[in-house]
């Protein structure tokens, strides 16, 4: 059950809702007022989130919950229609902290955030009799944004992985702009080899020039591949070598067999 209005002001007074301003009490909640925003655990006093971006906000209000009251963050009517989603914990009963929450951009536009105009509410809730273990978690006595506080070794590795599906997602449109030059790149060395060869049936010129001049351009086109993966994907495996390699050995030959 909801507190009223009526309640919500004795829980003022009784220092349950801290650095409050009753003239922000609602019929059965509390609106609430920005204290900072929290991008990447830097706080700033205005955000803009592009689609799909969040960020935390912390408030200026703090809770010192009592053992049979809990409080819930909702978001305001007109941010919903804005185009914001809202996540919050449920602050548990026996819970003292400043009050944190974290808005995502659901919309398909940019939305400016600043501490001038309200985003959430707070509302509380009566339990039915007084809970035996009163919160005492890693998030008790939060006055500013500890991030995941004592729980960031138990996530660590989790946040290794989506850190490393990050870094995919950026690769994938260099390699699919490498691959396409690649495929030029051969398309463009078969031509070559092709009209080289044609012209060269024709000429006086001896078989180990011939081939040595077809090394040459093979070896050329290896090295231009090489040198395009090298500047558009971020590999640093032994395998993307291999074209630089091999397009040195075939130069070398080439030199080796027209000195012949």
């Amino acid at each position: 059950m909801y507190l009223s209005d009526t309640k919500i002001r004795e829980l003022i007074d009784n220092g349950v809702l801290l650095n409050a301003d009753v003239s922000n009490i609602g019929q059965v909640t509390y609106d609430l007022r920005t204290d900072g925003f929290y991008v990447n655990e830097n706080k700033t006093t205005g955000v803009e989130l592009n689609p799909g971006d969040s960020a935390f906000v912390s408030c200026i209000e703090c809770i010192q919950l009592p053992n049979d009251l809990t409080a819930s963050i909702l978001l305001r009517n007109s941010r919903i229609r804005e185009g914001l989603s809202l996540d919050a914990p449920l602050y548990f009963p026996g819970h003292g902290t400043r009050l944190f929450y974290r808005v995502t951009n659901v919309s398909g536009n940019s939305i400016l955030l600043d501490k001038s105009k309200g985003i959430a509410q707070v509302a509380f809730q009566r339990v039915d009799g007084p809970v035996a273990h009163p919160y005492a978690g890693a998030f008790s006595d939060e006055l500013n944004f500890n991030g995941l506080a004592g729980y960031s070794d138990v996530y660590a590795e989790e946040l290794k992985k989506v850190e490393h599906k990050k870094d995919e997602v950026v690769n994938i449109e260099p390699r699919i702009y490498g691959n396409v030059l690649a495929l030029f790149a051969v398309f463009a060395a078969i031509f070559t080899l092709v009209n080289v060869n044609a012209a060269g049936l024709s000429a006086d010129i001896t078989t180990a020039r011939f081939v040595a001049l077809d090394l040459l351009i093979i070896g050329g086109f290896l090295i231009f591949a090489h040198a395009i993966k090298a500047f558009l994907v971020k590999d640093e495996t032994g395998k993307s070598r291999t074209p630089l390699v091999l397009g040195i050995s075939f130069i070398v030959g080439a030199v080796i067999l027209a000195l012949i």
